[in-house]
């Protein structure tokens, strides 16, 4: 790659090619000028020949943040990832990257840390949890090495940015007897069923929603989660395929759970039978009236309203799923066991995750190797 020397009034300048824009494919130039002397010219036209045969050159975008953004999620991002999340991500780069973003009309390469850290404040002050922030906060560092490796920028001003800090709450979960309450107070619920699945299965909102009557065996009496119901802003709710091999199993349940199953399935016909043609018919265990999908949202009214009523400890829909896995690890079940039932994609997940329910079996442990030491001492 070439440069050339000119003369320009009484100052000296010099004109270099940079390479091609990788948008418009329109050949870029490099001026720079006020140069005195002629050798001055020359060596800081060698300096940069050197930088751009070393591919360390960085040529400063003007482009602004929100177009530079959209390009990035559009030709590069969203082709990356699943539908639902490309849909989550879109909707909170629009609303908090680029509509309610103070330096979102500034150009990417005079965008500070100071920028980050005061946009990080103003989400705080708008009353965000951190772990929302938290996202906007690995997106802005994500479009900005992009736009590094795209030789758009030399530095990324998110990395020395701080992010509020998540406080990681203590696991809430039921003991035995306040699951006893609250199925009580679930008799004559049409949302008993789903939360029957979620206190005996361990499974996720999204999965016992996405449920299907032809996932369940009446014989081997088990469960074969195979979907899941996701929430996106865009679309409101759709069905998607499970993430990892690990989260599609198979899920044995108690006579119990299925007599319960059965129960529901009897109630849903009476509902068919009164709509007749006006029911939409999807096959789901868990849904509408109609036959329609439910949406999660109800789930939770009803669930709130029921704790209310039973006086027992407010906990999270997600918090039967931790209740279901607490009460196994205390009973002494194999980890491993436990995460092929959650559908963890590693035990690792789930041994980080209820270790401090595994009960103490250091003295066991401790007999056990004296019982193998005194053997080894008897043979002598």
């Amino acid at each position: 790659m070439k440069g050339s020397i000119k003369l320009r009034g009484s100052h000296w300048a010099y004109v270099v090619d940079i390479g091609r824009d990788p948008i418009t494919g329109k050949r870029k130039q490099k001026t720079r000028g006020g140069f005195k002397r002629k050798k001055d010219a020359q060596a800081a036209l060698n300096k940069l020949l050197v930088e751009i045969d070393d591919n360390k050159y960085v040529n400063p975008s003007n482009e602004t943040f929100s177009k530079f953004i959209e390009r990035w999620f559009t030709e590069h991002f969203q082709k990356r990832i699943g539908d639902t999340t490309a849909s989550n991500k879109r909707y909170l780069m629009y609303k908090h990257l680029i509509k309610e973003n103070p330096f979102a009309q500034k150009e990417m390469s005079k965008i500070t840390t100071e920028d980050i850290d005061s946009y990080y404040s103003l989400k705080i002050d708008e009353g965000y949890k951190a772990s929302y922030i938290r996202k906007m906060h690995q997106m802005l560092k994500q479009v900005f090495e992009q736009a590094i490796r795209w030789k758009k920028l030399s530095s990324n001003p998110v990395v020395n940015a701080v992010s509020p800090a998540i406080k990681k709450e203590e696991m809430k979960i039921w003991s035995p007897q306040e699951i006893i309450t609250f199925l009580q107070y679930c008799r004559g619920e049409y949302h008993r069923i789903t939360f029957l699945l979620a206190i005996y299965t361990g499974m996720r909102r999204g999965e016992i929603l996405g449920l299907k009557w032809s996932d369940i065996d009446y014989e081997k009496k088990t469960i074969k989660i195979n979907r899941s119901l996701a929430y996106t802003p865009e679309t409101k709710y759709i069905f998607t395929t499970l993430k990892t091999k690990n989260a599609k199993r198979e899920i044995p349940i108690p006579q119990l759970l299925l007599d319960e199953l059965i129960n529901h399935q009897e109630h849903q016909q009476i509902w068919k039978d009164r709509l007749g043609d006006e029911y939409q018919e999807q096959g789901f265990v868990v849904c509408t009236k109609q036959g329609s999908a439910q949406d999660p949202r109800n789930v939770l009214r009803v669930m709130n309203r029921l704790v209310n009523a039973a006086e027992i400890t407010r906990i999270r829909f997600h918090d039967l799923r931790h209740t279901h896995a607490s009460i196994l690890i205390s009973e002494g079940v194999d980890i491993v066991k436990v995460a092929h039932r959650l559908g963890h994609a590693n035990p690792k997940i789930t041994l980080e995750t209820y270790a401090h329910l595994i009960p103490n079996q250091d003295n066991e442990v401790a007999d056990i190797f004296l019982s193998a030491l005194n053997r080894s001492v008897s043979k002598l």
